[in-house]
């Protein structure tokens, strides 16, 4: 499966409003990197994720890749918007996801076959590998921490193996910055749909994408 990503409509919904040019290209950075660590733990389900931001330096649009990720710059005489719709429309025949609240690309998209899932949905399963390989960071610390009496050299060599994984810096950075908006602050898919309503083809077809998330 392929995730398109709408960057700044994930970022504006998720992450705090900023300042300057600088600050902005701090958050992109933490989003990217962010992406990077769910996709690395994804290689079976997830064939690629594309994140697409409007503007960039050059005209025209520009990719590049970062940890893993493909980043699309849109260019100056086009959109992220253009850049995705365009994208689904020569890609159809391929599994593809949207990640966006951006109702225009959805309704362009939808003849192609390309399902949507909410921004807030999305980021909460990145967010969730990360809380993940924290909690695992903080468990094998704690198990060579066990060995220190006996061996400190062993203990020593464990830890700096587990503080190695940036996942708690990644974090950091995210509530560092600001608070996501709390959950009950907006309704996913799953509690629109919860009161015994039958889902349509559609719809199971988008779940079907979702468990492999």
């Amino acid at each position: 499966m392929i995730i398109i990503i709408d960057g700044y409509n994930l970022l504006k919904q998720v992450f705090p409003k900023v300042k300057g040019a600088h600050a902005l290209e701090k958050q992109r950075n933490t989003l990217i990197r962010q992406l990077g660590h769910y996709k690395s733990n994804k290689v079976d389900s997830i064939r690629e994720i594309i994140v697409v931001f409007d503007g960039g330096v050059l005209l025209h649009a520009t990719r590049e890749v970062h940890d893993g990720v493909v980043v699309i710059l849109s260019g100056q005489r086009g959109s992220a918007d253009e850049w995705i719709i365009n994208y689904v429309r020569k890609n159809k025949e391929k599994e593809l996801l949207l990640v966006t609240m951006d109702r225009q690309i959805k309704d362009e998209c939808r003849p192609f076959g390309a399902d949507a899932i909410d921004v807030f949905d999305f980021y909460n399963l990145v967010q969730g590998e990360l809380l993940d390989a924290v909690a695992q960071e903080m468990t094998h610390k704690s198990e060579a921490q066990k060995y220190a009496a006996d061996d400190d050299a062993y203990a020593d060599e464990q830890i700096k193996k587990e503080i190695n994984n940036d996942a708690l810096d990644l974090l950091m950075e995210q509530y560092g910055d600001a608070t996501m908006q709390k959950d009950d602050d907006y309704k996913t898919d799953a509690d629109r749909k919860s009161k015994g309503k039958k889902l349509s083809k559609k719809e199971k077809a988008l779940y079907k994408k979702i468990k492999k998330l």
